[in-house]
């Protein structure tokens, strides 16, 4: 084997750990909230929303259009 051949197998294995790694990070849990890997962390299991804190229930926020001139 010579070294380009090893050098490629090497960075794909590095490269093949990597996704695996990101894979099952999707499916695993640290410290039983949520899947650990996000923001928001378990707030749906502590009973608070998904939504940013900017925005209110019930609360509507007035958007005009945008006038293009060309």
């Amino acid at each position: 084997m010579d070294l380009q051949t090893l050098f490629v197998a090497i960075t794909v294995g590095i490269a093949a750990a990597v996704v695996v790694r990101t894979f099952t990070r999707q499916f695993t849990s640290r410290g039983g909230k949520g899947c650990g890997s996000c923001a928001h962390g378990g707030a749906m299991q502590s009973g608070q929303s998904m939504q940013s804190g900017a925005s209110r229930d019930g609360e509507l926020i007035q958007v005009e259009s945008i006038d293009e001139e060309r």
